[in-house]
């Protein structure tokens, strides 16, 4: 409005010279325009400085009707002088000029028509006073009401501007509108939003964090439950391996059981024929202690018959001797069954005690078979006791063998499961991986916002 100021006073000048009034229009163009410039360097931007040059544009749009002695044209300076106060945006500057103006063409109104030399019309009249009046009020009022929608904008306008910068740091996105002020509800919303959707970040970027951290702590994990997967994987199909080699051995052992069975078997039958075999050898064993008793008997005869032979043969040695010549041939003979009868009776001794020996050695024969025959039928039943050992082995090993196929069927299964396990444990894994990577690259995003410290309760 200073730079109106100033084409109003050349205005004010040049309708002082088509008058004939330059000197007034010199001087109090003169004094409007230093008041003018001293409110517009010292004041400026302040209310003070707009109610000056409002009050400086409105006395010499009041020049110009006093210069140009009331023509109704110049008070066209009045409406359009409130129009352009307009850009001011202050209602008070609207109200404070519309009040001037109406002092103005009262006051000069009610001089003009006591004859002094002021000029309001061309001609004093109340009536046409109160008529400018009236279009003053209505252009006032309006532009009371347009002043204060400019005015809102334009207050809406500079806090928009002022959280926009603010938000805008070039690379970085600053939410943190907190310490800046505005006004305007609109305003006042973008900065509720700013501050929630900084808030929103700040929980994101916490949760960011976390994310990173938990996955690469799953990273961590599925790497070590990957490799055990792995090791428990290659254990379970070495354990399926050893049971299929346990199956064939036990396979194998039930066979090898079912013929020690039969062997077993074969042997108790054995031992059995054995046992009745030395039952048979007892009974001749005890019949040959018989007939060597028969015999011992019969050399006991014999040596008695010796002996007896040997006491005739010595009397008949005796009897030969008395007949001296005559008995000289039966001495002879009797000489020879003496000795005949000695050796009778030596080997009738000789066979004594051979036969005396072989009795003895046949009670002890005796009495080992007996030794046999019970240690052969204690045999018998260790043999029948052992084939049904072997019996129930047999089956234990076949009961076994159904086992050890279900374990290796089952390990056969889990080993599968664990396979399966292994492949989900490496796709989990780069899921994983890939989540780790997605939170790194969420950080970073949220990194390019410049967020509020978290405030305390």
């Amino acid at each position: 409005m200073y730079y109106t100021a100033l084409a109003s006073t050349l205005v004010a000048l040049a309708i002082g010279q088509y008058y004939g009034d330059l000197q007034v229009a010199i001087i109090i163009g003169a004094v409007v325009i230093a008041a003018a410039s001293l409110a517009f360097c010292l004041l400026r931007g302040s209310f003070a400085a707009r109610a000056v040059l409002t009050v400086c544009n409105v006395c010499l749009v009041a020049l110009h009707i006093q210069l140009g002695r009331g023509t109704t044209e110049f008070h066209f300076g009045v409406f359009v002088l409130l129009g352009l106060l307009l850009v001011y945006r202050d209602w008070r500057v609207l109200v404070l000029a519309a009040a001037l103006f109406a002092i103005h063409h009262l006051v000069f109104d009610r001089l003009q028509a006591l004859s002094f030399n002021v000029y309001c019309t061309t001609q004093p009249n109340i009536l046409v006073v109160i008529l400018h009046a009236g279009y003053v009020v209505g252009q006032t009022a309006i532009e009371v009401y347009l002043a204060r929608k400019l005015n809102q904008a334009a207050v809406e306008a500079s806090d928009l501007l002022s959280l926009v910068r603010a938000v805008d740091q070039g690379e970085l996105i600053c939410l943190d509108v907190e310490n800046i002020h505005v006004e305007a509800p609109t305003a006042r919303a973008l900065k509720r939003a700013v501050l929630n959707i900084g808030e929103a970040i700040r929980e994101v970027s916490v949760a960011t964090s976390s994310i990173e951290n938990a996955s690469s702590e799953i990273v961590i994990g599925n790497n070590y439950l990957s490799q055990r997967t792995s090791e428990q994987a290659n254990s379970l199909q070495q354990t399926a391996e050893s049971m299929e080699r346990l199956t064939g051995s036990v396979t194998d052992t039930a066979q090898t059981a079912e013929q020690a069975s039969l062997v077993a078997r074969s042997a108790s039958s054995a031992a059995l024929d054995g046992g009745k075999a030395v039952g048979r050898v007892v009974a001749t064993m005890n019949e040959i202690s018989q007939s060597s008793e028969r015999i011992g008997v019969i050399s006991s005869v014999v040596d008695s018959i010796a002996f007896q032979t040997n006491i005739l043969a010595l009397n008949a040695a005796v009897e030969a001797a008395r007949a001296k010549d005559q008995g000289r041939g039966f001495s002879v003979v009797a000489a020879e069954v003496r000795m005949l009868a000695q050796r009778s009776a030596t080997a009738a001794k000789e066979i004594k005690d051979l036969i005396d020996d072989s009795r003895k050695r046949v009670d002890v024969g005796v009495d080992l078979v007996h030794e046999t025959g019970g240690s052969i039928e204690e045999l018998v039943h260790q043999a029948s006791r052992v084939s049904e050992l072997i019996g129930t082995i047999s089956v234990a090993s076949e009961q076994q063998t159904s086992g050890i196929t279900q374990v290796s069927v089952a390990m056969n299964q889990l080993d599968n499961v664990t396979q399966q396990n292994a492949a989900l444990v490496e796709q989990s894994a780069a899921a994983t991986e890939s989540l780790k990577d997605q939170a790194t690259r969420l950080k970073e995003v949220v990194g390019s916002f410049v967020l509020a410290q978290r405030r305390t309760a």
